[in-house]
């Protein structure tokens, strides 16, 4: 009994012993479980739980040595994936949840601690230009297409604007080949991107720019073969840039410009630093030759020597500058054989130029001008003559006149120009003899003053027995009709002969005198004509005139007179007789329209010589005795009709007649 006591206590004992080892290899593996890296049962022994704790404490050892290897490669791998800046992604497919790491986070802006967005499909984020895209290269890969989904798109960053990323994932499939989860990383490139599109934008304005530039941008191997050139060489030259490529420069240019360029050729071999600037004159397509101006140097480009070069096109320079010189010639021709004088005076105020005729003029030498200040010149003249021409002055232009007593007794008028340009400027004196001009212009005012008072006289006396005739008793109607007419042509000359005495003040006044109203013409050609006397025997009036015409602003009386010169010469130059037609004008010049009175003879006419000096200051187209006149006649009419702001117009053939047309203006408030 008391064996089997033993037996049985030794029963309970092992029992609990075996029991009590069990629950320590329990609380390793739960302890393990747990993450507790250095669980361990610590059971031995030689019986099966022995075995069983020594075998999981060999399996934890080596489990926590396959935990610590994985933790730091997991360790390694997250030093690597932040220092490489990668962001993973785990998406589970069947789940529909997406796991990002904190550095994918950190790349699209969202904080460590935000798990909102795993529940949101990472496609949704996707540029929607590049959804569909990025959508067939994941199915793609899911459907076994491909072994690596890797793609570049925009992905949408926590402050709504878009980021480039590369995203590259591999799926990981169930034993049916479905694929249940796939992971992936992602790459910020933004940075990338835009550097690759300022490089393209940096390509496109290089190319616009050497393709938009007039001049002739190129490069050459050391042997002068052109090996690029842009669009400007073909539109300068019309050779085509495929046709020149390969081609040596050198073979382009004129003999003596291709030897210059072949110097250079030579120079570079010795001495790569050189550079060529020149101009040079390149054949074109045509034949013809064209200026240009050549910049060239070498550069270094892909580790070869090549000549980089500019030619800019000069050929309307080169053509500016001949023309310059042809007209410098003619210039310096008209000033050295002009017969007016010139004076250059530079902005320092001294003389740097005298023509030839400035010496002959003023009798001074050259020497005693050029490099002397203006002032001293200006001496030199007044003790040579009555006063002291003063050519410059505070303003831009001047003029005058003086005299000069030696060498000869010289008129001369004067005008001075200030030069173009900022600051002090040149200026140039202009010096006309005028001497001629001055006696003539004496000598017509004394005969308009004699012959004035001359034919004042007669007239007045004419005037006053035509008025004492007048007063008679004589054949009633014809006498009194005739006497009428006397009375009235007497009183027209002695107007006539007042006008002559006003040409100098109408000159001096610029017909400030005069009595501008606008009116009818018609009533004026009537009064002229019934002051025109036309011998029956001879000559036929024939008037060609509308009743309706256009107004004009005119001083009436000088109108007329005008007319009535003109009526008188059609019947004196018409000796032989005939029709004095007179006829309605139009005509428009400068979108001003104007009325023309014609006055037609069938008279002697005149030559082209005679009809161009008519209104020439007592100037007779004919010195017939029997053809009376002073000669001042249309002189008077041009000046008239020049302050009515119109013109004459004179048409004759010798033999044939004259036809002379007062146009006028027509009023601006008629039009």
């Amino acid at each position: 009994m008391f064996l089997i006591g033993i037996l049985f206590f030794l029963l309970v004992f092992q029992f609990a012993f075996t029991r009590f080892r069990l629950r320590r290899v329990a609380r390793a593996l739960e302890r393990f479980a747990e993450g507790d890296g250095g669980a361990r049962c610590g059971v031995r022994g030689p019986d099966a739980v022995g075995a069983l704790g020594m075998t999981l404490d060999r399996v934890l050892s080596v489990w926590r040595e396959d935990r610590r290897q994985l933790s730091e490669s997991e360790e390694r791998l997250k030093v690597a994936l932040q220092g490489c800046d990668i962001g993973v992604w785990d998406w589970r497919v069947s789940a529909g949840i997406t796991y990002y790491s904190p550095r994918w986070k950190s790349l699209l802006g969202f904080a460590e601690d935000d798990t909102a967005i795993h529940g949101l499909p990472w496609l949704q984020r996707v540029h929607p230009d590049d959804l569909g895209m990025v959508t067939r290269m994941l199915e793609a890969h899911m459907g076994g297409q491909s072994n690596l989904f890797a793609a570049e798109h925009r992905l949408r960053h926590a402050d709504g604007n878009y980021r480039w990323v590369q995203q590259s994932g591999v799926a990981i499939r169930d034993p049916g080949g479905e694929v249940v989860r796939m992971i992936g990383a992602l790459t910020d490139i933004t940075a990338r991107r835009e550097a690759e599109q300022a490089l393209v934008s940096s390509k496109e304005a290089y190319r616009a720019v050497l393709e938009g530039v007039t001049q002739v941008i190129f490069r050459a191997d050391p042997d002068g073969r052109l090996v690029m050139i842009n669009a400007a060489w073909e539109e300068l030259t019309g050779h085509p840039v495929a046709q020149s490529l390969g081609e040596r420069l050198q073979d382009y240019l004129e003999e003596e410009d291709r030897l210059t360029f072949f110097r250079y050729l030579q120079e570079i071999k010795s001495n790569p630093e050189a550079s060529l600037n020149c101009e040079l004159r390149i054949r074109g397509a045509d034949g013809w030759f064209r200026w240009f101006s050549a910049g060239v140097r070498t550069t270094r480009v892909e580790g070869k020597t090549v000549l980089a070069g500019v030619l800019a096109d000069i050929e309307a320079r080169k053509a500016a500058e001949a023309e310059l010189a042809r007209s410098n010639g003619i210039r310096d021709a008209i000033l050295d054989l002009g017969p007016d004088g010139f004076v250059f005076v530079d902005p320092k105020g001294a003389v740097s130029f005298v023509n030839p005729a400035f010496v002959t003029m003023t009798g001074l030498p050259e020497s005693a001008c050029v490099g002397h200040e203006l002032y001293l010149l200006e001496r030199q003249l007044e003790e040579r003559g009555d006063r002291r021409p003063v050519f410059v002055d505070e303003g831009m232009q001047s003029d005058g006149m003086f005299e000069l007593k030696l060498p000869r007794k010289v008129v001369i008028r004067w005008q001075s120009r200030a030069l173009p340009g900022e600051g002090a400027r040149g200026h140039v004196i202009y010096l006309r003899d005028v001497t001629s001009e001055s006696e003539v212009d004496q000598m017509k005012s004394d005969f308009l003053s004699t012959a004035a008072h001359e034919l004042r006289t007669p007239m007045s006396s004419i005037f006053g027995f035509s008025e004492m005739l007048l007063s008679r008793e004589f054949e009633p109607a014809m006498q009194k009709d005739l006497l009428t007419r006397i009375h009235r042509q007497t009183k027209n000359l002695i107007n006539l002969v007042n006008e002559l005495l006003d040409l100098s003040r109408i000159e001096a006044r610029g017909g400030k005198n005069f009595k501008m109203s606008v009116q009818d013409v018609t009533p004026v050609l009537l009064n002229a004509i019934a002051s025109q006397h036309f011998p029956e025997a001879t000559h036929r009036l024939v008037m060609d005139w509308p009743k309706l015409q256009q107004k004009v602003s005119v001083d009436s009386d000088k109108l007329q007179q005008c007319i009535i010169n003109v009526l008188s010469n059609a019947v004196k130059y018409s000796p032989a007789g005939g029709q004095v037609i007179v006829s309605y004008r139009e005509k428009t010049a400068n979108e001003q329209a104007f009325v023309g009175i014609a006055v037609t003879d069938e008279g002697i006419g005149m030559t082209p010589e005679q009809s161009a000096r008519i209104f020439d200051r007592f100037y007779r187209a004919n010195s017939h005795p029997g053809i009376q006149g002073t000669g001042l006649g249309m002189a008077l009419v041009k000046e008239y009709m020049r302050f009515f702001a119109g013109e004459v117009e004179v048409q004759s053939e010798p033999g044939e007649g004259t036809t002379v047309i007062l146009w006028l203006p027509v009023a601006r408030e008629v039009q």
